[in-house]
């Protein structure tokens, strides 16, 4: 219940006020009276009362002067006047020191009592108001890291403007405005040994990586004057660091990254490869730098775990005129050596470009449809002499007539060319994967015990390492890395049991650098120590 002081000289006007106003109706009671102006301050200070309702003429001191004087400590005191003198003069200074109610007497009860209502209203929207905003300032220092983590989150996956990105809304979230931003994505090797253990023992794992990388990230973020890093917990095997620098930033990343990775492998026998993306001017392309960073882990997939891959752009450029030449050039190369990932590849930027525009007319598009379907062909019946194509150039040249719109002819178009390298893959696909995976088997059995380079068994092939990479994990269902750690561990696992060796030896024996790492791979792979199986 809230209370009231209630000042006035005339001890009439305080007996009909405490009888005839129904306090407890109003959720009011009154603390106490005052007939002068220093009691009053006295008694305030006393009671500390929740309204104040005073006279104006008052004996040592007015009611105005009252107010004057409790404003200066409690400026959202609720005042009230009551005056039995109707002057503008009193009621234009009481408006000035926030008394917003003057009454005039003799007022009626009901009036009395409507305008106390209305005063407790307006208290009780003030106090809610404060109450709002203290459970704010409490929340807000939790729930702030959790809407900027949020935002480079979709910053990741969603391409924004930078007037979607406004200095306003950077502040309030705790990011700062960098001169560069750039994203760096570190990836878990869940091997075969961790991914028969029972999910509880995995999520504790990543716990442990999660916890290595921040405690990394702190150390090197005092080393940037000023700068920003974000650690997101992107998804089960992908953590990204979203860096936020200024032009003086100059202390290098790779060795914060292979930090990290050497301690989560000491402490948790775990890879991880670290990716980076390069260098981007606003954070509106931070989706750019992750992308690039992602791209720069696929190496992770035949050069090894435990490393730091720094993204180098491709050498392929989009044409700046709609010309097809190029690409018709491409698609003619690409099926002379019988390369249907390459040839759909191609395929695709043609028609990227055909649906953004690059095509004059339909009757454009036309002729650069019989030239593809021409090369298709002759391709076929170069390679499959005794074979009959899956379409006929005489049916070709009905139903491209019969398509009057760019889509219709675009997706029957591609209904061909996806059918037809169906067709040849089939014939091609199974013999040529098979024999460049087993050559690639066949090296790794002759020189487990040596230092081996994908890239060098891939020149040696004659085929790109990441489409060999590529290939060899379509065909036996892992990566060139984990098939290598397998092999040697299995090698290592026969002499062990052999019981001639020493640990060290096997090591050697099996083209490990040192006897730690092995035991770390051994132990990773197996379940065991290779004390255990000696």
């Amino acid at each position: 219940m809230k209370t009231i002081m209630l000042v006035d000289d005339d001890p009439h006007m305080i007996r009909a006020l405490t009888d005839h106003i129904d306090w407890s109706s109003l959720g009011l009671r009154i603390a106490g009276t005052a007939s002068s102006g220093t009691d009053a301050l006295e008694l305030f200070r006393h009671v500390q009362p929740d309204l104040v309702m005073t006279d104006v003429y008052l004996p040592g001191m007015t009611g105005l002067e009252i107010t004057q004087t409790l404003r200066r400590d409690h400026p959202h005191l609720p005042i009230i006047i009551l005056s039995g003198y109707d002057e503008f003069e009193n009621a234009r200074a009481a408006m000035r020191w926030g008394v917003n109610h003057f009454l005039l007497k003799p007022a009626e009860v009901e009036e009395i009592e409507a305008v106390l209502r209305e005063v407790l209203l307006e208290l009780d929207v003030r106090e809610r108001h404060e109450r709002l905003e203290r459970t704010y300032r409490q929340e807000i220092g939790r729930v702030l890291p959790y809407l900027r983590k949020q935002i480079l989150h979709e910053l990741l996956t969603t391409r924004y403007r930078q007037d979607e990105l406004s200095p306003e809304r950077m502040d309030y979230v705790g990011l700062r405005r960098p001169e560069h931003v750039r994203a760096v994505s570190l990836q878990l090797n869940r091997p075969e040994f961790l991914t028969r253990m029972k999910e509880r023992d995995w999520q504790l794992l990543r716990y442990g990586a999660a916890d290595i990388i921040r405690e990394t990230v702190q150390t090197f973020v005092h080393t940037m004057a000023g700068g920003q890093i974000e650690v997101l917990d992107y998804s089960d095997r992908v953590f990204v660091l979203v860096l936020l620098e200024d032009e003086h930033v100059t202390e290098p990343l790779e060795p914060l990254l292979q930090r990290m990775i050497d301690q989560v492998f000491t402490y948790l026998k775990m890879e991880m490869s670290a990716g980076i993306g390069t260098r981007k001017a606003h954070l509106c392309e931070l989706m750019d730098s992750y992308l690039e960073s992602r791209e720069a882990l696929e190496a992770a997939e035949f050069q090894g775990g435990s490393r730091v891959y720094c993204y180098e752009a491709s050498g392929w450029t989009e044409p700046s005129a709609p010309d097809y030449s190029l690409y018709l050039q491409q698609w003619n190369e690409a099926w002379a050596d019988m390369r249907p990932d390459l040839a759909e590849e191609v395929w695709q930027r043609i028609r990227a470009l055909v649906e953004e525009g690059g095509g004059t007319s339909i009757q454009d598009v036309q002729v650069v449809a019989v030239s593809l379907f021409d090369t298709l062909i002759h391709s076929w019946n170069r390679r499959y002499p005794r074979l009959d194509p899956p379409l006929a150039m005489s049916e070709f040249l009905k139903g491209i007539q019969l398509k009057y719109t760019l889509p219709d002819l675009i997706c029957w178009i591609d209904g061909i060319i996806q059918c037809w390298l169906e067709q040849t893959r089939k014939e091609t696909a199974e013999k040529k994967n098979n024999k460049l995976v087993a050559r690639v088997k066949q090296y790794v059995e002759e020189h487990y015990a040596e230092e081996i380079s994908f890239e060098a068994i891939a020149r040696g092939l004659y085929v790109h390492p990441k489409y060999l990479s590529q290939l060899f994990k379509r065909v036996t269902g892992e990566n060139f890395v984990s098939y290598l750690n397998k092999y040697r561990i299995q090698r290592a696992m026969e002499l062990l049991k052999s019981g001639h060796y020493m640990v060290y030896e096997v090591s050697e024996m099996t083209g490990f650098r040192n006897a730690t790492y092995f035991s770390q791979v051994f132990k990773m792979l197996t379940g065991k120590s290779p004390s255990e199986v000696s």
